[in-house]
């Protein structure tokens, strides 16, 4: 009984080590890709940061976040379809049979990047009411937006034009854009989570855990023999 407590607290240690481990990782990633609109094109920094976050989920052997991951892109381009025509920086973003790339990734790497802050936080109320899970994302999806829209708009002065002449938020004076847009903005995160949650993809720490416990287990087995 007393080395069942142990392994279980070893392998408890281990995880939450591993797991803190992981959510510095991500924030440092997200932070990166942020400074980097002030060095390099925007819209550069946003694709090549998409492609990097496949090597950078097997890196860090959460490769089942992929399938979110795709979630995230798949929203994306469905809010590019249906306001394809909101868009036009004052920067000169890659643009491809009337699609902007710019928001077109943006919008699927900050998806990705809050459900994954999201998911760390998880097991802390993994029992509790869907209404409850969804209360939580929202509560870092929204200040996450709206923390973004205004440092890419005050600081690296990435600006639509196309919607310029509307009057942007009260307490941030950024997202320029017609109420339906910016209602819209505030809308999309929620929708991604209930389409993550309708699917029920398990949680890429789930294997994690396993894998260390698998580890733990290995060597306890070794220092009794």
């Amino acid at each position: 009984m007393v080395v069942l407590k142990s392994l279980k607290k070893e392998v408890e240690y281990r995880f939450n080590l591993l797991r803190r481990s992981l959510l510095f990782l991500d924030i440092t990633f997200s932070v990166i890709i942020l400074l980097f609109f002030g060095i390099f094109r925007p819209d550069y920094v946003v694709i090549t940061a998409y492609f990097l976050v496949i090597p950078y989920l097997f890196f860090t052997h959460r490769r089942s976040f992929l399938y979110q991951f795709i979630i995230a892109s798949g929203v994306s381009l469905i809010w590019m379809f249906i306001a394809k025509g909101v868009y036009n920086y004052n920067y000169n973003f890659i643009t491809i049979l009337g699609f902007n790339l710019f928001p077109l990734f943006s919008w699927a790497i900050g998806l990705s990047i809050v459900q994954i802050i999201y998911l760390y936080y998880e097991p802390l109320f993994k029992n509790k009411h869907f209404s409850y899970k969804l209360l939580v994302f929202v509560t870092l999806y929204w200040p996450i937006l709206i923390f973004v829209e205004t440092v890419a708009y005050h600081i690296f002065h990435i600006q639509n034009l196309a919607t310029a002449k509307y009057t942007g938020l009260i307490f941030c004076n950024c997202i320029h854009a017609p109420t339906w847009v910016q209602i819209s903005y505030f809308l999309i995160g929620p929708i991604f989570f209930i389409i993550c949650s309708i699917i029920n993809f398990k949680s890429p720490y789930s294997k994690i855990y396993r894998q260390i416990k698998q580890t733990v287990n290995k060597y306890y087995s070794k220092d009794k023999l």
